[in-house]
């Protein structure tokens, strides 16, 4: 495995301010609606991405979302270290003239609130797995989100650290000598352990996308 950082960015202004076809608007659904992570399921609020020119990335676990791609493994390894997926994530909220239409049609349509009720979070997210004959275990998983994009940089900037001045094949070993500690715990609790292990405090911390 060979981790090299694209050195991708956070946006600073996370807001969508152009506006969509009315009619649209007023007749699209709106089920399916994803009140915690950053998935874009929707072609309504998709519009209003597309609109703003902002890309929806379906490459990265078949998600369609506006992300960004953090660390890639150069060497695409298939055995021992594996890099599942590393990615930088933004969640865009409507403002200007975009938020102002759908107010107008909020009137008609109160589900259009799940557009109003968003507010705008930026996330972290890094998978490492060990994978060899007889072997498939999960080596450390963060999923971070924050509601302030300079906690988001410093927290980048701090996993960053941990990324690439771990010694992961120790890791491996030194984890596996615990195994007893944490093979059998609750999802989170397990993930939990190996995060602070390597020394990250919680593992999944994730924010509601709904202001209220």
């Amino acid at each position: 495995m060979k981790l090299v950082n694209l050195e991708p960015k956070f946006d600073t202004n996370p807001y969508l301010t152009n506006t969509i076809d009315n009619l649209k608007l007023e007749n699209l659904r709106l089920d399916h609606f994803d009140k915690d992570g950053y998935e874009v399921p929707t072609v309504l609020e998709r519009m209003f991405y597309e609109a703003a020119g902002i890309e929806l990335n379906n490459q990265i676990q078949y998600h369609v979302a506006p992300v960004q791609e953090w660390y890639v493994d150069a060497e695409y390894s298939e055995r021992f270290l594996i890099l599942d997926h590393c990615m930088l994530l933004t969640r865009y909220a409507l403002a200007g003239d975009a938020r102002a239409q759908v107010e107008r049609v909020e009137q008609q349509r109160p589900i259009l609130n799940k557009l109003l009720g968003i507010r705008p979070k930026w996330g972290i997210d890094f998978s490492l797995d060990y994978i060899d004959h007889g072997i498939a275990m999960e080596v450390i998983h963060i999923e971070q989100d924050f509601d302030n994009v300079d906690e988001a940089n410093d927290a980048k900037q701090r996993l960053e650290t941990i990324i690439e001045t771990t010694d992961w094949y120790q890791g491996v070993v030194d984890l596996t000598k615990c195994k007893h500690q944490w093979e059998n715990l609750s999802s989170d609790d397990h993930s939990d352990f190996k995060a602070q292990f390597f020394g990250w405090a919680r593992a999944f911390d994730n924010r509601k996308v709904f202001s209220t």
